[in-house]
Order: C-alpha cells, then structure tokens, then sequence
C-alpha cells in the first residue's frame, strides 16, 4: 500500500513512466503487426517532402494508368469494328465483281440485297459505342456519327428514281465523297476534333479515325451503289471501288496498329516508373523487421521491470498496473 507522501510520488513517477512506456511498446507492437513505420514524423526527420513526392508520383501514375487503359481499350474496339468492316467490304466485293455471271442467271437482285444487307452494317458499325463512347465521332464522343443505313438508301432512292444507272452510281459517289452536303451533311460527329488521351506526362495519343475518313466514305459508297443500281456494269465498279477500299481500310489499321504499340510502350514504362516508387514508398514507410521486433521486445523487459518496481511501492497486480 501507498503509506506516505514519498511513497505516493514514488508511485506517480512510475505510473508516468509506465504510460510512456507503454505508449511506446503499443507502437512497437504495432509496427511489428502492420509492417508499418508508425510515428513517420520522427523517422523522417519532420521532412515529408521525400514521401509526399512519391505518394503524388504514383497517384499520377494510377491516373495515367486509367487513362491509358481506356485508350487501348477504345483504339482496340475501333479495330474490331474496322475488320469488321473490312470482311463486309471483301464479302460482298466477290459477288460485285461476278455481277455479269449473276445477271444472265438473274440472281443479280441477290447480290443487290446482299449490298443492302452489307450497307446497313457497316453504318451500324460505325454508330457502335464501346464503354460510352461512340468510336467513329471524334471528339464528339456522346453522338451517334450517322443516321441509320437504311434512312441513307432511302434518300438516295428518292433522289435518283428517273436517273440512268451510270448518273445515279455517279450521283451516289458524290453524295458520299462531297464534304459540302449528302453523307458529310448528315456527319453528326466532330469534323475537326479527335478524341486524345494523355496517357503519361506529355505523351498524348489520339485517333484519328472517324466516320468522315476517306476509306469508309469509299466503301459506303461502293455497298450502297451494289445495293441501289441494279446495273451489272455499275456492280463491277462498285465491287473494284470495295477492293481499293478494304486496302484502305487495312493502312488505316495499321496506322492504329502503330497507336496501339504506343499505348503500349507508354503503360510498360509507367508500370515500371510505378514499381520503383512503390519500392520508394516501401523504404520510407516500412520499418526494418529484426530492429522493430528487437526493439518491441526491449519495451516488453521495461515495461516487466517498471511492474516489478511497482509492485513494490503498492500493492497492485499485474493488470491493474497496466
């Protein structure tokens, strides 16, 4: 028992001692469970600027991460949608190309349907939207870039009945070639703006692919001559006009191709800048084991010594006095 004043103040210096130690045998012990440096003022010095570098770097790195993940995924669908395209335009250039076999065994108006068929998913391919973009709109990403196919063959019927077969094939050539009206007029996308993506500190990477683009205005026009002149002469040069288009289409690709390597090279970069500042990170938050266990272990003696001093001055049990 506690009998006198010096006894009391005694005790008081050890309760005090003891809340000290404790304190620090609680961080100890805590840095040995969390692998966690716990009290970073001290163990840096009161010099933040190191950690905070770091923790900005690899906040921007997770941002360009994101970004550059979004890039290569919408670059990605815009190449399906390409070769998508592409097959249309193979497909249906073969049977454009035999359009004087399918006359004399009058099946030309298969081929004519085929056409249609082929014009219709091209247009909708090129309205698709992957993750809420549409890819064909530049920049103007929340827009469809063009009406349905068959609204298009509809005004083009309208605006060539009475024509002969080589003015309506050179009147529906021009409404998709002029970028003064017909399929231009129509464009909803952005003429001008792409959509870019900065992927890393001054890198920037766009496509330049839209619905406006001159290998698809050139196939478009080539499907929907098959599927509105049912003239074989007309068919041949559309088939022709398919094929120069695929091989358009097929550079256009490859320009995305080299897109896509960018992306690429761009996100092995910044997952290596991140590794090395994840390690950073590591070193300046993370307490060296051996000397935080040895150090725990050092508390836990004091704090067995302090109890037993104690124990002495007042008649306290173990879990009273911590």
């Amino acid at each position: 028992m506690i009998t006198g004043a010096s006894d009391l103040a005694q005790y008081m210096a050890l309760r005090s001692a003891n809340g000290q130690t404790s304190a620090k045998f609680e961080a100890a012990a805590a840095t040995v469970a969390e692998g966690k440096i716990q009290n970073l003022r001290a163990s840096l010095q009161a010099d933040f600027k190191p950690l905070n570098a770091v923790q900005n770097a690899l906040s921007r790195l997770a941002a360009y991460s994101g970004v550059s993940t979004q890039a290569a995924f919408f670059v990605d669908q815009q190449q399906s949608a390409l070769d998508m395209i592409s097959d249309l335009s193979t497909g249906l250039a073969q049977d454009l190309v035999a359009a004087h076999e399918a006359e004399a065994t009058g099946t030309l108006d298969t081929i004519s349907e085929g056409a249609r068929s082929a014009f219709a998913q091209a247009v909708s391919t090129l309205n698709y939207a992957a993750g809420g973009r549409y890819l064909f709109s530049g920049a103007n990403v929340t827009d469809a870039p063009l009406p349905a196919g068959e609204d298009m063959l509809a005004t083009l019927e309208v605006e060539i009945a009475g024509m002969s077969h080589a003015d309506a094939a050179s009147h529906i050539h021009a409404f998709f070639t002029d970028d003064a009206g017909g399929y231009a007029a129509a464009y909803t996308g952005a003429s001008d703006d792409r959509i870019a993506f900065t992927i890393a500190s001054g890198q920037t990477v766009r496509s330049d692919v839209t619905a406006l683009s001159p290998d698809l205005r050139q196939s478009l026009a080539a499907m929907a001559t098959g599927a509105l002149v049912s003239n074989a002469d007309q068919a041949v040069t559309a088939g022709a006009d398919l094929l120069s288009g695929a091989q358009a289409i097929a550079d256009t690709r490859g320009t995305l191709g080299m897109v896509q390597e960018r992306i690429e090279t761009v996100q092995t970069r910044n997952g290596a800048t991140a590794t090395a500042m994840e390690l950073r990170l590591a070193e300046l938050t993370t307490p060296d084991m051996y000397e935080a266990a040895t150090e725990l272990e050092n508390y836990e003696m004091a704090l067995e010594r302090l109890y037993l001093v104690t124990s002495r001055v007042s008649a306290m049990n173990f879990a009273e006095f911590m």
